[in-house]
């Protein structure tokens, strides 16, 4: 269907009447009959008119009728849209359509797009703004005004914060470009007065400058009951110079909590987390203690600190934690229901030994327990421990402070609790322990009871265990023998099963002498039970050597190889 434009005769009936009306309304001006076509006017009257101001007169008449007749258009046109079937839906199935489509879009694109849709007619911007929940998303990557407006538009509704760096971020046109974010403190100025409607905030950048420092110096953070996501971070290092992040209120909604770097209240992180049973996820990262104690409750100062319990924790990761916050937050938790566990903690902290047992103690040997082996790997400043699967590491404790405090504390309050059974895969290096190892270590290496499995690196440490597992009285046991009332002795680590040793450390006589004195000559019937009888160390499942320029003889090598059994001998030929 084409559309002709207005004949000639009605533009120009049109103009006449437009003339006319200008005459009338200028009536003390104009001279009178001086649109008309046989009008008569001196020359006077007409010399003395101003016909700029008259010219300009007649074209803001004409841009007024353009607008009239665009308007007229645009009625047309909601008429028209109005009977498509988008523009006919309740406004609660419209929104509820925009926040789906929403759901993906970056979050520093969510405002931009969101002014786009709310363009598209009039009745889409009139549920835009009457959904306060769409404008909830805010982002420091957004222009000051685009913030300020989305504050204001998201009225009461929960809000989700974040806070970016300056950086290259995708569009809403495909592509990257730059995306310039605000400032730490500007940002945190315009959201920090919303705190109580803070649903999921991420502030990884506080006290980047005095303002924020200011401001939280005077300003604790006031939880929401909407919040579900807390994500906080001092912009350098943690100390107890910084200013104090004070939280205030409960929450029960919270599902992953995140602070880290701050200068904190112990009693403001363990009264969020007793709090709720949802969280899912944990993540506490070098938190300083303030010396600054919470204002008693109605009990007084003998009130009982509250229980965290957290059925639901999947994630969990606990690093440098002072023992008022370390303590109460594992006193509790089950391990059996993670899916994974970071742990780094400063066993120097948990200074004398309690008279009952400790709960970061009681934690580790519960995590501990959930696997059947474990590795304990020891490092220059400390021991991990983590499952020996390399596939399937659930957990990840890393013991810091001198190696001889962490292995008398794992041997002696530890791993004592673990009621089920289990086996450590210990790594000794030379280099780690260096060229005079403590005694205390080595004693406490020794005393172990459940060492099923050892790797020996470096000559001199290979040289000294290998020895040691040829003694029958290698060891000191803590039973005493009732008739001469001396330590009782055994065998060096009698639940060993598995040996790994460099070929060049340890050549195939002293291997082989080994063998003898431990397990003695294999039994005719060819019994290869693993199980320890009769004071008897379990005989090896497994012995690896990695050769190296040393060749070993072919008898001796068959001679290891019989005694250790079908199967159980591995040459490791070097890739």
């Amino acid at each position: 269907m084409s559309f002709n434009p207005a004949s000639f005769s009605t533009i120009k009936s049109i103009g006449q009447r437009l003339l006319k009306s200008i005459e009338s309304e200028n009536a003390t001006s104009l001279p009178v009959g001086l649109f008309d076509d046989d009008s008569r006017l001196s020359l006077e009257s007409i010399i003395d008119l101003d016909l700029d101001e008259l010219r300009a007169c007649i074209s803001k008449t004409v841009d007024i009728l353009k607008q009239q007749l665009f308007e007229g258009f645009a009625l047309i046109c909601r008429r028209r849209t109005s009977f498509l079937p988008i523009h006919r839906l309740p406004p609660e199935i419209l929104s509820a359509s925009i926040a789906h489509s929403m759901a993906d879009i970056e979050c520093h694109n969510h405002q931009k797009r969101l002014i786009q849709l709310s363009t598209v007619s009039r009745w889409w911007r009139e549920v835009a703004l009457g959904t306060p929940s769409l404008w909830g998303v805010i982002s420091s990557q957004d222009p000051g005004w685009i913030v300020s407006l989305a504050l204001k538009r998201s009225k009461d509704a929960p809000l989700t914060i974040l806070y970016e760096s300056t950086s290259y971020s995708s569009n809403l046109y495909g592509g990257e470009s730059n995306r310039e974010s605000m400032g730490s403190d500007d940002f945190l100025g315009l959201v920090s007065p919303h705190t109580a409607r803070w649903a999921d905030a991420t502030l990884p950048l506080l006290g980047s400058s005095g303002d924020s420092v200011e401001w939280l110096n005077n300003h604790p953070i006031q939880l929401s009951r909407h919040l579900q996501r807390l994500n906080l971070g001092w912009d350098g290092s943690p100390s107890t110079d910084n200013a104090i992040t004070r939280f205030f209120g409960h929450t029960e909604c919270l599902l992953d909590f995140k602070p880290r770097n701050l200068h904190v209240v112990p009693a403001d992180i363990i009264r969020i987390l007793a709090s709720t049973r949802q969280v899912i996820s944990l993540d506490l990262d070098s938190l300083v203690a303030s010396v600054q104690q919470e204002e008693p409750s109605d009990g007084g100062n003998n009130t009982p600190p509250p229980t965290i319990d957290l059925p639901r924790l999947k994630t969990l990761s606990l690093k440098g934690l002072p023992p008022s916050l370390m303590d109460p937050i594992v006193r509790n938790l089950d391990p059996s229901t993670m899916e994974m566990a970071t742990i780094v903690h400063d066993i120097a902290a948990e200074g004398d030994p309690p008279t009952g047992p400790h709960p970061f103690a009681t934690f580790t040997a519960r995590l501990v327990a959930t696997r059947s082996w474990i590795e304990v790997l020891m490092k220059s400043e400390g021991i991990d421990l983590r499952p020996c699967s390399r596939t399937n590491r659930n957990f990840s404790i890393d013991l810091l402070g001198g190696r001889s405090t962490i292995l008398k504390w794992l041997r002696l309050r530890c791993l004592p609790q673990i009621t089920r059974e289990y086996s450590l895969e210990l790594e000794i290096d030379s280099e780690i322990l260096g060229e005079d190892p403590d005694p205390v270590v080595l004693d406490n290496l020794m005393r172990f009871t459940q060492v099923g499995s050892v790797l020996l690196r470096g000559r001199r440490e290979a040289w000294r265990w290998m020895w040691l597992l040829s003694l029958p009285d290698a060891v000191k046991t803590d039973s005493v023998n009732s008739k001469r009332n001396v330590p009782i002795k055994s065998w060096l680590w009698p639940h060993l099963t598995y040996v790994y040793f460099n070929g060049d450390h340890v050549d195939e006589f002293t291997t082989l002498a080994v063998l003898l004195a431990r397990y003695g000559a294999r039994s005719a019937t060819g019994d290869s039970t693993t199980a320890e009888k009769d004071g008897v160390p379990c005989r090896l499942e497994r012995l690896r050597v990695r050769p190296g320029d040393n060749i070993w003889r072919a008898e001796v090598f068959d001679r290891i190889k019989e005694l250790v059994g079908p199967g159980c001998f591995r040459w490791i030929k070097p890739k």
